[in-house]
C-alpha cells in the first residue's frame, strides 16, 4: 500500500473513533482527544515506515545493480543488465534496448514503432514519457497497444549508444518523479560503464593492429603465407566459441593462433627449420606477462593426437587444448588456402579430409566443432 493511501486510511479511522467516542459528549470527550493524537501518531509512524521500507529495497535494488556493471566485461552486457533492472525498478510489459547501427543487422527486426520511439529520441535528444498525464507527441505515432511509455538514451554529447525504452507500465498510473528519476540514474551508470568499455577496447586495438603488422611482416618472407595466421587466428577463435571456452581463453587462443608461426622471424621457413619454430616462437613470448597459455598454443601446436607429432611426442588430453585446437585450424587453413591452386580443397572437401585424421592426427572433439560451423566457412568457398 502507497505512503499516500496509509495517510488517508489513518485519518479516517482516525476521525471514526473520534466521532464514536464524542457522542456520549463530556465523558467521551476526554478520551477523543487522547485517540485524536493518539490516531495521528500512529498514521504517521506507518507512513514512515512503509517509505524507510520502500527506501531500503531501492537502494538494495541499486546496490545489485552496481555489482553486476562492475562484473561484467562486455559491452552487451551493459545492455543486458540495463533492461534487467529497468524491469525491475519499473515492473511493466517489456524493456527494449533500441540500437540504431545495429537495427538492419537485428536477427529479429524490432516493431516499427519500436524504431520510431528510438529515433525520435535520439533526434530530440531528450527523453520521452507517455502516460495518463503526457500525451504522444504530435510527430511521434503508435498503435492502440502502447499505453505508457519511459525512454531515454545513452548519450555523452556527439556519441549515442542507444535507447532504453519501458513499454506498458503493469501499474495503471502515470510514472512518478522518482521513477523516472532512478532509471535517468541507472542510465548515466550504464554509460559510464560504456565509455570505460569503450576506452578499454581502444587501448587494446593498437597493440593488436601491431601484432598484425609483425605477423604480416613475417609472412612476407613467403608469399603463398600471406593472411595465413590471421586466418587460423579467426578459424580457431570460432572453435574456441563453439567448444565453450570462456572469454578469457578465447582471448588467448586467438593471440597463440595469430602468433603460432613467428617462430618463422628472421627468414626461417618450413622446410629450412622443420617444426622448431614452434619452439622458438614460444621462447620469444617467455618473461612477457601472463602467457602461459598463449606460449602452449605456439609452442605445442604441432603435436599430434596419438602422439607422433612435435616437439615432446605428446598425445591426447596431454596436449594443451588449444594447442589442439589451432592444429586443426592450420591444417584447414592449408588445405584450402596454402597448396598450389589446382591441388587447393573446397571448405567441404578439406574437412572430409580433416575427419580422416579423427583420432590419429586430430582430435575428434575439434573436428565435430568444426563440422559443426562448416556453414559459417561456406562465404570463403564463394570467394
Amino acid at each position: 500500500m502507497e505512503t499516500k493511501n496509509i495517510l488517508w486510511m489513518g485519518l479516517i479511522i482516525t476521525a471514526l473513533l473520534t466521532a464514536l467516542m464524542m457522542v456520549d459528549l463530556i465523558p467521551g470527550l476526554l478520551a477523543a482527544f487522547i485517540i485524536l493524537p493518539g490516531g495521528l501518531g500512529l498514521t504517521y509512524y506507518a507512513a514512515l515506515s512503509r517509505n524507510r521500507i520502500e527506501y531500503i529495497a531501492e537502494q538494495r535494488l541499486q546496490l545489485e545493480f552496481s555489482r553486476s556493471l562492475i562484473q561484467n566485461r562486455d559491452l552487451q552486457g551493459v545492455y543486458r543488465i540495463a533492461s534487467k533492472y529497468a524491469m525491475r525498478m519499473i515492473p511493466c510489459e517489456k524493456v527494449i534496448i533500441w540500437k540504431p547501427l545495429k537495427e538492419k543487422y537485428a536477427r529479429e527486426q524490432a516493431p516499427d514503432y519500436i524504431a520510431a520511439i528510438g529515433r525520435w529520441v535520439e533526434g530530440k535528444q531528450k527523453s520521452l514519457v507517455v502516460d495518463e498525464q503526457n500525451r504522444v507527441p504530435a510527430d511521434l505515432e503508435l498503435p492502440d497497444a502502447v499505453q505508457s511509455i519511459l525512454a531515454v538514451e545513452f548519450r555523452r554529447g556527439t556519441n549515442g549508444y542507444g535507447v532504453l525504452i519501458i513499454l506498458n507500465k503493469k501499474k495503471l498510473e502515470a510514472f512518478s518523479h522518482r521513477e523516472i528519476e532512478m532509471i535517468e540514474e541507472l542510465k548515466d551508470v550504464c554509460l559510464s560503464s560504456m565509455e570505460q568499455l569503450l576506452e578499454e577496447q581502444e587501448a587494446q586495438l593498437y597493440p593488436m593492429e601491431i601484432i598484425k603488422a609483425l605477423v604480416r611482416a613475417i609472412e612476407d618472407q613467403e608469399a603463398d603465407f600471406q593472411g595465413h595466421s590471421e586466418r587460423v587466428a579467426v578459424l580457431s577463435r570460432l572453435l574456441g566459441e563453439r567448444l565453450g571456452l570462456d572469454k578469457d581463453e578465447i582471448k588467448d587462443l586467438y593471440y597463440s593462433a595469430l602468433l603460432h608461426d613467428i617462430g618463422k622471424i628472421g627468414g626461417q621457413t618450413m622446410e629450412s627449420d622443420g617444426m622448431e619454430h614452434a619452439t622458438r616462437g614460444a621462447g620469444l613470448l617467455e618473461g612477457i606477462g601472463d602467457l602461459k597459455r598463449v606460449r602452449e598454443g605456439i609452442r605445442y601446436h604441432h603435436e599430434r593426437y596419438n602422439g607422433t607429432g612435435e616437439p615432446e611426442g605428446l598425445a591426447a588430453m596431454d596436449i594443451p587444448f588449444i594447442a589442439r585446437i589451432i592444429a586443426v585450424a592450420d591444417i584447414y587453413d592449408a588445405l584450402t588456402c596454402l597448396c598450389p591452386g589446382e591441388e587447393q580443397l573446397s571448405p567441404a572437401s578439406a574437412l572430409q579430409v580433416i575427419k580422416k585424421s579423427s583420432g590419429s592426427i586430430l582430435d575428434p572433439l575439434v573436428i565435430v566443432a568444426l563440422e559443426e560451423i562448416e556453414t559459417a566457412l561456406k562465404p570463403q568457398e564463394e570467394e
